[in-house]
């Protein structure tokens, strides 16, 4: 009697575990946005995961975005919230199967991956210069994105179910902007958004080269990193250079270069916290650029640094030159990889694709429409007024501690200067770069914050 117990008791839990892993196969389309004279030029594409092929209008749907301009949403699916993911370690040419993730946000939410024209499914269906000046813009792309929300929302009838917005990089840009437009266009309000590795405001990292303040955001980075080399993280001493990079980096920073104490007390401090060789500061006279910290980490053993995540390195293809042309060893090395495994996620039946599927788009990139008649694109603005009309609207922002391309420490003193809002704002914090959630506990983390961060959503106020 009791092994019959014990047998009922394991056949309940593998069938909750497979009711937990379980989704449908990967869905894909093309959604059809309209121009403002009503004709479709552009398609945005759509994968999406739904747990069950039954409909369920009430089960929280999450849209996720990716950044660049011109990345698609794939990193993301494929490294942190789809029910499947591959390795992101590795050479470029290495077969990276498809694995099971354990920490799918599908358990608590239906996935939508949304990628705008010329990345991931989405097309121009009218390539010409009037086109691409629209879809390919700050403005034009907010309004795309949120027009293909917005027909997806309607079409699968879940206009009524909690709803969550996910951008990465410059995806964390559009997001706020997204959510306004999401309002303003079709009166459609968002619950949460998740901030992932965002740039908030491209004034901060483009500030003019007299200005320390894209310098001192990156110093906590730089600790961090070589922390990380050194296997020695300390997320406690960040708290330390955070102090340092606000507070005396600043004043002697704008003491000037004419300032002899200042600039040696500024150079000392920063060759301890960059770990790079002395000569090196010196040249620059204590101004350390990602670029520069890139390549010079780890250039002592032949190695080129990433700056998306310093952990990663490659080898110098030119030692001779101080600023050599090369492919990030993280980011170019991924592109291979993840295309290969969006392809295999997307075959049905045992049949390709037939819709190919676009990582990253250097042609969106070099097309980009930088400016929207307001200076530096920045989403700060939008998130102030969305927080301040919808009191239920919640923001996660995360961030990996050695990021180069998005300091987490911009974010944090971006932040600092909102209101309040009841508390409704959280920065979360975790080892890794750019894409943190590639580090198995840093993804295991990033899951557990992501579904208590779902569960506030639902809490009354």
């Amino acid at each position: 009697m009791r092994y019959g117990f014990i047998a009922v008791l394991l056949a309940t839990l593998l069938f909750a575990l497979a009711a937990e892993t379980h989704a449908e196969p990967a869905r894909a389309e093309r959604i059809a946005v309209r121009n403002d004279s009503g004709r479709v030029d552009a398609q945005a594409g759509v994968v999406s995961f739904m747990r069950s092929a039954k409909a369920d209008a009430t089960r929280p749907v999450t849209f996720v975005i990716g950044g660049g301009p011109g990345s698609s949403s794939a990193y993301l699916n494929l490294g942190a919230l789809g029910p499947k993911r591959i390795a992101f370690e590795g050479a470029a040419s290495d077969r990276r199967p498809l694995l099971p993730n354990d920490e799918s946000w599908l358990a608590f939410t239906d996935l939508v991956f949304v990628d705008p024209p010329g990345t991931g499914l989405g097309r121009l269906v009218i390539d010409d210069a009037r086109t691409r000046e629209r879809v390919w813009s700050v403005d034009g792309d907010v309004a795309l994105l949120s027009d293909a929300i917005a027909s997806w929302l309607r079409k699968s009838d879940r206009a009524g179910a909690l709803k969550v917005l996910v951008g990465q990089s410059y995806g964390g840009l559009r997001v706020p902007r997204i959510v306004e437009a999401l309002h303003r266009r079709h009166g459609i309000a968002i619950n949460g958004m998740v901030l992932v590795s965002p740039v908030l405001d491209y004034g901060w990292r483009y500030h003019a080269r007299t200005s320390p303040l894209a310098l001192m955001t990156l110093l906590p980075s730089f600790a961090a990193a070589r922390m990380e080399k050194e296997g020695a993280f300390d997320a406690q001493g960040l708290v330390a250079v955070q102090d340092y990079a606000r507070t005396t980096f600043v004043d002697d920073y704008l003491k000037g270069t004419g300032d002899h104490e200042a600039l040696q007390r500024l150079i000392d401090r920063v060759v301890a916290i960059t770990g790079l060789k002395r000569s090196v500061v010196e040249a620059v006279q204590g101004r350390v650029t990602e670029d520069l910290f890139a390549r010079e980490a780890a250039r002592q053993s032949g190695k080129l640094t990433s700056s998306y995540d310093p952990a990663v390195t490659g080898d110098d293809p030119d030692p001779s030159q101080p600023r050599p042309d090369f492919s990030d060893p993280f980011l170019a090395g991924m592109k291979a990889p993840l295309t290969a495994a969006m392809a295999t996620l997307l075959r049905s039946d045992g049949k390709a694709p037939s819709l190919p599927y676009v990582v990253s788009s250097e042609v969106v990139f070099e097309n980009w429409h930088w400016s929207d008649g307001h200076g530096m694109p920045e989403s700060v603005t939008a998130l102030r007024k969305m927080l301040a009309l919808d009191r239920g609207l919640r923001v996660m922002v995360a961030h990996g501690y050695s990021d180069l391309q998005t300091p987490y420490f911009e974010s944090m003193l971006i932040l600092a200067q909102l209101p309040r809002f009841d508390g409704r704002i959280e920065q979360r914090q975790y080892r890794g770069g750019h894409m943190f959630y590639s580090r198995d506990a840093s993804r295991v983390e990033f899951r557990r914050d992501a579904e208590a961060f779902f569960a506030s959503l639902t809490k009354p106020r």
